[in-house]
Order: structure tokens, then sequence, then C-alpha cells
């Protein structure tokens, strides 16, 4: 075993040589959950700062973590730019995902369905950092600007939005939409002061308890208190998240008393840290962010599609990675009423039969051949982020003992080349498959015809239809039904194979606290009651 390892790291190395109201504030008192983006390599920080010689949790302060993605603008309404901009406690969504995966309250009370009509009503004093009261109003004009700059939800504009008054807004939708409550708990749902933000892609006006300070595209952000806050005081004085993607950049960042916490550990940060319980917090919940691989059928026959899935040993790159991920047969959780598609694990003998069913058979050099033709060389694309070249690594050392010859295909940008421009035969994309506690949101964005992740080009009028029904049923039951009903035709095209989901591992120094720790989404981090460790 030591010897594969070995020899699988050493391919890696080859292969990539709380008081409400506006401006309310208090004295000090101490206090008490897509799609991935390409990554960006600079791992430069500020003057290393020497490990903090105490580690009390105190009022003020700056906490500083990474932000491993790359992204030029932090416009929160378009693309994912949300998912970052919220973790960084710079926006907040109508309402948010508790860590039991339900919707609780945040800048809405209540959100009142009744057919085709729905009652939003916000919460009382809410602001945005320069004292502006959010108003219905100007929730009406975000949810519209929402559906012109990103196509996930442009569904806002069929509807007829009205400000009855300041904290009131009455929608009435074409048809009845039961998960509208949870597409407002999705980070994009978030409010901007449209009037007044001049710079909405480098300084944004929202209502979070920290506000943008300065922000490098593609590089780091700082970020300040917001001393008008709605929910009340903000225990840090500040935030900083360095671009920073390398692995081994943010472990060694850790150690030298750099950062103070991050998130998505590796496994030797895991074994690392737990060494030093008393330096170090260690934490880890089930997130519902997983990786998965798209196959190709216009470069990859149906068999090898097939044989390639049943090929997959999941078990296997779950105890390589150690502990930081497990195993994945679906797009959601299997206790979920709508997780009930099993997708097959592990079958060589099976895999064997249908390649050979389809004439191929195995030559002297343990490859696939057919009429005399070896299968051609499948290309593996694959980014570096979130341990996704390991696992294609191992998927090329599983394949190719198989017969089924495979190459790496690395790339940084995943969203700027494959997702986009679809060449590719075998790719790796990682998302939070279920970001909103209901099966459309995924199948929306990944199984309907035209949708940014249907890169296979299984879309069909057949299934767009059925996702159309479901967006509109009621019954959970039968929602669950439908859901499952799409998703079993999918896994039977042979062009979808999930792989792992991530457990969210969470190191803080001692004294951090409030890091969104026990949430299992990603997209939520810094709140009022985070708490860095004191520094000297």
């Amino acid at each position: 075993m030591k010897k594969r390892l070995a020899t699988l790291l050493l391919c890696l190395a080859m292969v990539f040589t709380t008081l409400t109201g506006c401006g309310s504030k208090s004295e000090p008192a101490p206090s008490g959950s897509t799609g991935d983006a390409n990554a960006n390599t600079n791992t430069s920080t500020s003057e290393p700062a020497a490990a903090p010689e105490a580690t009390v949790a105190t009022t003020g302060g700056i906490i500083r973590s990474v932000e491993g993605f790359a992204y030029a603008t932090l416009d929160p309404h378009k693309d994912y730019n949300s998912w970052h901009s919220q973790k960084y406690g710079l926006t907040e969504s109508l309402f948010k995902l508790g860590d039991d995966m339900k919707i609780q309250p945040w800048l809405a009370k209540s959100l009142e369905i009744k057919d085709t009509v729905a009652v939003l009503t916000l919460n009382d004093g809410v602001c945005f950092s320069n004292g502006t009261p959010l108003t219905a109003d100007m929730v009406k004009r975000n949810l519209e600007r929402l559906s012109e700059v990103n196509k996930r939800f442009k569904f806002y504009a069929n509807f007829t939005m009205e400000a009855t008054d300041d904290k009131t807004l009455t929608i009435t939708m074409p048809e009845v939409m039961p998960t509208l409550e949870n597409e407002m708990a999705s980070p994009e749902a978030c409010m901007l002061d449209l009037d007044a933000t001049t710079d909405i892609d480098n300084a944004p006006i929202s209502t979070g308890p920290f506000a943008v300070d300065v922000f490098i595209p593609e590089g780091d952000i700082t970020l300040k208190r917001n001393d008008n806050y709605w929910g009340g005081h903000v225990n840090l004085d500040g935030a900083k998240f360095f671009s920073m993607r390398d692995g081994q950049s943010k472990l060694m960042a850790m150690q030298n008393g750099e950062i103070d916490a991050y998130d998505s550990l590796s496994a030797t940060d895991i074994e690392i840290f737990s060494a030093e319980p008393d330096r170090y917090q260690l934490f880890s919940v089930p997130s519902q962010a997983r990786t998965y691989m798209f196959l190709n059928p216009k470069t990859v026959p149906e068999s090898v599609r097939q044989a390639v899935i049943l090929t997959v040993d999941r078990e296997s790159i779950s105890a390589f990675m150690g502990g930081t991920v497990s195993p994945s047969y679906g797009a959601y959780n299997e206790s979920t009423p709508y997780g009930k598609v099993q997708y097959p694990s592990i079958d060589l003998a099976k895999a064997k039969e249908i390649m050979e069913a389809d004439g191929y058979t195995l030559n002297s050099n343990n490859v696939y051949e057919k009429n005399g033709v070896e299968l051609p060389t499948i290309g593996l694309y694959c980014y570096a982020a979130r341990s996704i070249d390991s696992m294609a690594v191992l998927i090329k050392e599983q394949l190719t003992n198989s017969g089924i010859p495979a190459e790496i295909k690395l790339v940084e940008d995943p969203d700027g080349t494959y997702m986009t421009d679809k060449q590719y035969d075998i790719c790796f994309y990682r998302m939070t498959t279920d970001k909103t506690g209901d099966p459309l949101a995924f199948i929306d964005g990944v199984v309907r015809s035209g949708s940014y992740q249907d890169i296979t080009g299984y879309g069909n009028a057949a299934t767009d239809a059925q996702i159309e029904e479901l967006r509109f049923t009621i019954d959970s039951e039968k929602r669950a039904e439908i859901a499952n009903a799409i998703m079993q035709d999918y896994t039977d095209a042979a062009v979808f194979c999930p792989l792992v989901t991530y457990n969210r591992n969470i190191v803080m120094s001692t004294g951090v606290t409030h890091f969104a720790e026990t949430n299992p989404y990603e997209f939520y981090t810094l709140d009022a009651n985070t708490t860095a460790p004191s520094q000297k």
C-alpha cells in the first residue's frame, strides 16, 4: 500500500510540476450554509506574523483567512460571486440555511404563499452599511436586477412585484412556486443599495456585518467593521482573506501564524493540526458539496462510458484522501426523499462484460481494442482546487489498470475552458448540489437543456417538461417522485458520475469562534459574533 501511495504521489508531482435598528451601536462586550470558479495561484501575504503568544478570544482585532478562488468582481448578483461575499460577512440573503439545513429568517422575517401570491415581510431595522434602511422597493429592484444579470434567477422576471409599504413586498407569480423561500435563501438573493453603490464591482454597499475596505480583483480582500450593522454589535474590527490556492501555502501560513482559520483541509493538514490541540481547533461536518464527472457522449462511446462508471472505486478515493471526503452515490443525500436514485458501485466484471459485448477485447498491452484498433486515450480534464487533481490521478490509475487508457488534462479555470467550450472527454466539476434543501436547483442547473452544466447535451424536451412540472408541484412526496424519475433517467444515460461528498473540515486558532464551523454550507463563514485570537 505504501508503495502504491508513493507511486501516486510521484504521479501527482510529475503531472503538476444583538441591537437592532440602523446605526445602532453598543459598547464592546465579550461574545459568547455551487459551482467552483477558477483559482488564483497568488500565495503572497503581508509580512509574516509571529505565532500569537496568547490565544484568548477578544472583542476587536482582525481575523485572517484565505480565499482559494479568483474572481474579477464582487458584484454578488453575477455568477457565484455571492458565495464569496456572503462568506466574508459582506452580503446577506433574505433567508438562510441553519446547521440543520432548514430555512431561517434573515433579512426577511417571513414569506407567506397562497396560491400564486406571496407576501414577503422584512425584518425590523434592516439597513445598509451606510445607514440607509432596506425597503421593500429596494428588495424589488434587487430581485429584478438579479433576474437580469444571472440566468439562474431569470424566473424573477416573470413575477409582478409591488411594495405595499416599506417592509412588505407582494409578489404575484404566473404559477405556484413552492420553492420561492428556498431560492431566497440562496446567497444570490442578497440586497445592495443600488442608489448609493457607485462601484458595484469593487465596493458594493450591502447589509452584512462587514464592508469592503480594499478589494484586489483576483487577489486579496480586506474588510472593515460595519458600524451601522442592523444586527447589533460586531465583534471584529475587520477581516482579511488572502488569495491563496496552494494547499501547502495555506498549511504553512497557518503554522506561521499568518492566518487564523481556513476550511477545505487536506488529510495532511488534519493530521498535523490534530497533533497540537492546545493551539488549533478542528471541526468536521458533512457538507452538501460534491465532485462529479461529466462523460461526453460525442467523444466517448456509450459502452465505454458505462464501463468507466463501473470502474470508479469511490471507496479507494475516500480512503486515499484521509477523511476529507466520503463516497457519493448520488447528487443528494440518500436520506432525503429526493435522493433515492442509486448509482452503480464498482463492478469490474460487469464493466468487462459491457465492453466485450460491444466488440472490445483486451490486447497484450492490457488495452481494449476493437477491430484491431486500440481504444483512444481518454482525456481526464480537471483542475487542482479541492483535491480534484488527486482524484483524477486515482481514477486514471483505475481506468488504465482496467484496460481503458486515460491521461490527465489539467486546466486552471474549468469555467473558462471545458465548462464553456465543451471540449473534453471526461471532466470534473464541484458544486453544492443541495443548496436550498430542495432538488430543483441542481436539476435546473445541470439537467435542463441549455443550462450552464448541460455540457453533455443531455437536455431534451421530455425532461424539460418534467422539470417544469417539478418547478410548480407543491406536494413534497410528488416533488420527490418527479425528481427521482428525472435523476434516474439522467443516471441511465451514463453521462454523469458522482464521486465524493466533501466533509467541511475547518481549522481555527484557539480563540477564534463563530467561523460557521458547524454549518454544512461553505457560503457561511464570518458573522457579527466571530472573534479572533489576540494578536500581539
